[in-house]
């Protein structure tokens, strides 16, 4: 029995690989942006001598509020596929409708400052975890949920879809290595700037680590709506050859 839309949205497989490859390079333009303007000669062309609008680690930016968008527009369009099924919605829409939301709110709200730089540690102290460490329990938590969802909708219909999210799970998890002490996974960061170190002897390590975690996570945000907006053309066209 095919499911027929209750509400004009379609998303098709050319729109889906359009934005996914849009939203990767926008990704590591923000980064190279990034690193452009903590070049001496650029900051001193600024009146205060920084340029944190192209920030990758602050709040309230364009490189927040472009990872905001991907986070809302996800949310959205899993609330709609929702409201596509006639009442039958898989779980994975729900859950992505709520996690993705969820996110996309402790992002613009900032709620992670507030729960790592306060509240999680006057609950549970400093002796195991600190800081940005508090941060990561609750994303991976609701990421977890997100990832292992899709297993029940796309682990027959599509391995591209699936491919996406857990490329999406491993970009996030290696941009929160430097957190973790994960030494591995440092040697590899650190290993591509020695590599590179043509290109980019004129930035600090500090600011190229900051880069490399930033852009990992931009990257895990955009695979994410990528295998969102995948997912919806493989059942929309599921619907039709249904129908």
């Amino acid at each position: 029995m095919p499911h027929t839309s209750t509400v004009p949205f379609t998303v098709t497989r050319r729109f889906s690989y359009r934005t996914l490859f849009v939203c990767l390079v926008l990704d590591w333009v923000f980064v190279a942006l990034f690193l452009l303007s903590t070049l001496p000669e650029v900051r001193a062309m600024t009146i205060s001598n920084e340029m944190n609008f192209l920030h990758v680690d602050v709040e309230a930016n364009l490189p927040t509020n472009y990872a905001i968008l991907k986070l809302y527009s996800s949310a959205i369009a899993c609330a709609l596929m929702v409201f596509w099924y006639r009442g039958r919605a898989p779980m994975f829409w729900k859950i992505g409708a709520a996690v993705l939301f969820i996110m996309g709110l402790d992002e613009s709200a900032q709620l992670h400052e507030l729960w790592a730089a306060g509240l999680a540690t006057k609950l549970f102290g400093t002796g195991v975890m600190s800081g940005n460490q508090f941060t990561i329990i609750p994303y991976a938590i609701l990421l977890g949920a997100f990832y292992l969802s899709s297993l029940t909708l796309f682990l027959r219909s599509s391995r591209l879809v699936i491919t996406c999210f857990v490329l999406s799970g491993i970009a996030m998890i290696l941009s929160q290595a430097a957190e973790w002490s994960f030494q591995p996974a440092m040697d590899v960061m650190f290993g591509s700037f020695d590599a590179l170190s043509f290109l980019l002897s004129d930035f600090g390590k500090g600011n190229l680590k900051l880069g490399w975690e930033e852009g990992l996570e931009m990257t895990g945000y955009s695979l994410l709506l990528g295998g969102v907006f995948i997912g919806i053309s493989v059942c929309q066209d599921e619907s039709k050859v249904a129908y």
